[in-house]
């Protein structure tokens, strides 16, 4: 049977086996997602049958010796063997706190025979794990903006400037509480040339939004620049409010 998982941007081809022995190193979250060949789809990793238990450490028994004082050793010479010193010796064993379970040394990991190469593209991309927003992606938290029609987006900002200006602010607005900090302010876009400068860091910021939570979004920085200085806005408003959609969504964010 085979698996895959989503690390670091790569697709991790895994067998059962080297599951259960991430699980057991700490490696593998119960809430991460895994990518199941057998039913062609991403599914948490406590969720697979044959991994229930792969988090469960069991504790290991050992035989600790009884340790008898010289009083006790004395009342076995003394009695010979009888019933009585033996039950006296027992009781007297009893009474002592039992010492802590020996705990064996551990064992070198297991080497794991890694399957052939074959790397199959999934045809769904990775959800991201309920570890990963929290912290197996270990990474500050991020706030998704409101997902909007980009067909309305367009038509609006086109028809009436205030719209464009009000959109301008809410996107320049999501942007910063996207990295928790102030990035970008909206009305330096009125100051010439400075604004054109401060254009361009916001259109190459979208492509960097999408890299930091791993959406499928290209670099359209160019395109946006160049609708923006020969149609007006119009190729713009509705490429980068798609592209903002498609972030907001990977996040989470549900359309309204």
């Amino acid at each position: 049977m085979s698996f895959q998982l989503h690390k670091n941007g790569q697709y991790i081809p895994c067998d059962l086996a080297k599951l259960r022995d991430m699980a057991r190193k700490g490696d593998l979250a119960q809430d991460e997602y895994v990518y199941d060949e057998r039913i062609k789809q991403w599914v948490g990793a406590a969720q697979i049958a044959e991994m229930k238990d792969a988090w469960n450490i069991g504790e290991n028994e050992a035989t600790v010796a009884m340790d008898l004082t010289p009083e006790m050793l004395a009342m076995f010479d003394a009695s010979q063997g009888g019933g009585a010193a033996v039950a006296a010796a027992a009781a007297a064993a009893q009474s002592k706190p039992e010492p802590a379970p020996v705990q064996p040394a551990a064992r070198p990991p297991q080497r794991v025979s890694e399957p052939a190469p074959r790397m199959p593209e999934p045809r769904q991309e990775a959800p991201m794990s309920r570890s990963s927003s929290a912290s197996s992606s270990r990474g500050p938290s991020r706030t998704a903006g409101k997902i909007e029609d980009p067909t309305m987006t367009t038509l609006k900002n086109v028809i009436c400037f205030v719209f464009a200006i009000l959109w301008l602010i809410k996107t320049y607005d999501e942007a910063n509480n996207f990295w928790g900090e102030k990035r970008f302010t909206w009305w330096h876009l009125l100051i010439p040339i400075w604004g054109i400068i401060v254009m361009w860091k916001f259109f190459k910021n979208v492509s960097e939004m999408a890299q930091a939570v791993g959406a499928n979004v290209p670099d359209r920085a160019v395109i946006y620049l160049v609708g923006q200085m020969c149609t007006g806005g119009l190729l713009t408003f509705y490429l980068l409010q798609t592209d903002l959609n498609a972030i907001w969504q990977h996040m989470g964010a549900k359309r309204a």
